[in-house]
């Protein structure tokens, strides 16, 4: 099978001829102690082409996240993001958007995945409202005015939301195959938000924009997003990930949920990949793709995405231990 043909056959909770291996992005300084070189691409490409050459992963990677209003530092070519820029009303007008409706704005994408698509299934990564509002606002006066002036979140959230869908409308005539909508809802205590605000505030938005995919696609979240599931499973996603451990009982959740949606991940990025041993990432793999693989419907991938701290040689265990472990039948 293709990567392609492996990736949708996974998402479809069907068994391929063996586990897929997706990432959300490859940092490109990890890319450079792979393979020693990058190849010029955009910007948007989140995994640079030339790690193929030591990383069989079945898919490629396009950005379409709007910005954040906010102040960012980039530290090691990392995003982190401070305080909002978005405080009130009066702000609004600092929020200027590319036109998604313009052709223009999608040739990248396009020439992209003509010059590299095809054999590998073509993902793309995007959000839907409520993370752009949060981090563009900050938390602090995200939090206050969802109490005093919900009106001002429900303007920002829609802002966003209207700009994403019609970004997916136009996804699937671009050739993509499937969808990453990351939306951090969750911290390792659990959800970040009520239940209340979830279904008040985000449920709607997000409907508004997955309602325009037509193709399937799944929701991201970091933390342990199980109190949430059953709320988001409304949705209509096609799986779930990345499972951050050990937050996540990912047993319970094939048992209760198997049958509904695919799973994406979770080999873990906190210890395994960045600190732990070859011998411990191969472990890892196994039993992961022991617990999730049985009957199909499982992606194997790291907890969030392979950092510029991975050490090289655990990716390179982790490449093995999918070639040992994952034919299936299992």
């Amino acid at each position: 099978m293709t990567g392609r043909e492996r990736v949708l056959a996974a998402l479809n909770r069907q068994e391929p001829d063996k586990v897929p291996w997706i990432e959300t992005y490859v940092h490109d300084e990890m890319v450079e102690k792979l393979v020693g070189q990058l190849v010029d691409v955009p910007r948007q490409v989140r995994i640079n082409p030339a790690v193929y050459e030591v990383l069989p992963l079945d898919n490629l990677n396009y950005n379409f996240k709007a910005p954040d209003f906010a102040e960012i530092r980039v530290i090691d070519g990392i995003d982190y993001v401070g305080q909002g820029l978005i405080r009130s009303r009066a702000d609004l007008d600092k929020i200027r958007l590319p036109d998604p409706t313009k052709d223009e704005f999608y040739r990248p994408a396009r020439e992209y995945l003509d010059k590299y698509g095809g054999q590998l299934a073509a993902m793309a990564n995007f959000r839907s409202g409520p993370a752009n509002t949060y981090l563009s606002m900050g938390m602090d006066v995200f939090s206050y005015a969802l109490y005093d002036d919900p009106s001002f979140v429900e303007t920002i959230l829609d802002l966003f939301a209207d700009w994403y869908a019609e970004v997916a409308g136009n996804l699937g005539r671009l050739g993509f195959d499937f969808a990453v909508i990351a939306e951090d809802l969750a911290d390792k205590s659990g959800p970040i938000f009520s239940p209340a605000v979830v279904r008040e505030f985000f449920l709607p938005r997000m409907k508004r924009v997955v309602d325009r995919l037509e193709i399937p696609w799944i929701w991201h979240s970091d933390g342990n997003v199980g109190p949430l599931l059953d709320d988001m499973l409304t949705l209509g996603m096609a799986g779930i990930g990345h499972l951050e451990p050990p937050v996540n009982d990912v047993v319970r959740y094939k048992e209760e949920y198997g049958d509904r949606i695919a799973f994406l991940g979770n080999i873990d990025l906190h210890y395994t990949l960045t600190r732990g041993t070859p011998t411990e990432v191969e472990e890892e793999v196994r039993e992961r793709i022991g617990q999730l693989g049985p009957g199909g419907g499982y992606l194997l991938a790291s907890s969030n995405g392979l950092t510029a701290y991975c050490k090289p040689e655990n990716l390179l265990a982790m490449r093995d231990a999918r070639e040992k472990y994952g034919y299936y039948p299992l």
